[in-house]
């Protein structure tokens, strides 16, 4: 053989390399932007689960909801007043999911009382009546092709606990 059959042979075989690769490069680029997709899914949601498990956890001892900001987060102070608390589970919940954007509407409260229970838990609140609080946060794809086919998803976590103490 010649060195110019030699040299054709490997140029057909780049070429057919190439052309491969055109086909197999965009379902693997797919994959690895459906990969980052997944992984931002599952951030949020662990964000939020923590943030509702922060939230209730400072529900159960201190029930204060001030109507307007600021809501606060410094679990480290005690509360000195009752009209500018130093914590809340609203701020403590907004604290948790600043990461992924959670606002104050995003974080709802209830109370009720337990399974079975004789105990007042709509107009006044009393140890061992259940709080659950929900929040709720909306998720974007940011690869066009699985925003397409998915969606926006709107994601809630809530969790619950009884009140150890009512305050104030």
């Amino acid at each position: 053989m010649t060195r110019s059959v030699l040299g054709r042979r490997r140029g057909r075989s780049a070429g057919q390399a190439l052309v491969e690769f055109a086909f197999v490069f965009p379902l693997i680029a797919f994959l690895a932007f459906a990969f980052i997709d997944i992984g931002r899914a599952a951030f949020q949601w662990n964000t939020l689960s923590a943030a509702a498990r922060q939230a209730v956890r400072v529900a159960v001892v201190n029930q204060m909801d001030p109507a307007s900001a600021p809501w606060n987060c410094n679990a480290n102070k005690p509360v000195e007043s009752v009209s500018s608390p130093n914590w809340t589970f609203r701020g403590c919940g907004l604290a948790a999911g600043k990461t992924i954007g959670v606002t104050p509407a995003d974080i709802t409260v209830s109370y009720a009382a337990p399974p079975g229970a004789d105990l007042e838990c709509t107009t006044a609140l009393n140890v061992g009546c259940v709080v659950t609080i929900s929040i709720t946060s909306h998720y974007v794809a940011i690869t066009p092709l699985a925003g397409t086919l998915i969606g926006p998803l709107t994601m809630t976590a809530t969790s619950e606990m009884p009140i150890e103490r009512t305050f104030p």
